[in-house]
């Protein structure tokens, strides 16, 4: 348990990747992000190009998708609070779409949906995602009147990871649509953090 506090309230720095010089030319066609309410995603151009910073920060968010929608459907069906549990089934909607966006973009690209698996290639933006098989099965595991705590410390040690990449992808990335993206990952996992870490103080 002490891995997973640590987790949830570890402050990363972080540091920018560097981009190469050229830029590559974009997508005939954007993916359509479900964007906050009042916010219509942004224009997409032909001319826009793109990095190998917006490729990761994709790459990489497509690795997080994953595991975070195991520990959301978990919280969904296990959790006693039913503030818990419309967090979790709400994010888990927002985030299953998200995913079939980004996944939708990097085939436009002809880029893999994965990041690269050298952990040395991640180490200036907070690493490949920390939630893996270990953290899902103590999840299950979990008894029930430990569920939400231990669910919580997770998923906010999972999307303070998001927020690493977003701001890294704000750094360093090119391309206008992906940078707008990044922009809401940084809002929107930053306030879910805030109203996790109010919960478990809670």
């Amino acid at each position: 348990m002490k891995r997973f506090v640590l987790l949830a309230v570890a402050l990363v720095t972080l540091a920018a990747c560097d981009a190469p010089p050229g830029v590559t030319t974009g997508p005939t066609s954007a993916p359509s992000f479900a964007p906050p309410a009042g916010s219509p995603p942004p224009p997409f151009s032909q001319t826009d190009g793109y990095n190998d910073t917006d490729v990761m920060f994709l790459q990489m968010m497509t690795a997080q998708y994953g595991p975070a929608s195991e520990l959301l459907k978990l919280a969904a069906e296990r959790s006693a609070n039913t503030k818990v549990r419309d967090l979790a089934a709400a994010m888990d909607v927002t985030q299953a779409d998200e995913l079939v966006s980004v996944q939708k973009w990097l085939r436009a690209w002809a880029k893999p949906l994965t990041p690269a698996a050298d952990p040395n290639l991640h180490a200036g933006h907070g690493g490949l995602p920390a939630t893996g098989p270990e953290e899902v099965k103590a999840l299950r595991d979990a008894p029930a009147a430990e569920f939400d705590k231990v669910f919580l410390n997770l998923l906010i040690g999972h999307q303070h990871q998001a927020i690493e990449y977003s701001r890294l992808e704000l750094t360093s990335g090119v391309n206008p649509t992906v940078l707008e993206f990044a922009t809401r990952v940084d809002s929107s996992r930053t306030a879910q953090v805030t109203m996790m870490l109010g919960m478990v103080s809670g």
